[in-house]
């Protein structure tokens, strides 16, 4: 499982989570989500820093 974390037009978290690929998280910040304004999801990367995890659709 890899870390991910949810952020918002501010650059702020707004949620963290455990994902077994980038397109399940990807689809996690698009579909449920709601309450929650996800501009950006990253990935904890192998050297301990964050990645971005690619563009969300809508």
């Amino acid at each position: 499982m890899t870390r991910y974390r949810f952020l918002d037009a501010m650059g702020d978290v707004v949620a963290e989570g455990e994902f077994a690929e980038h397109a399940l998280a990807l689809a996690w910040a698009e579909e449920d989500a709601d309450d929650e304004d996800v501009q950006r999801v990253e990935y904890l990367g192998p050297e301990g820093d964050w990645r971005w995890a690619g563009a969300l659709k809508g």
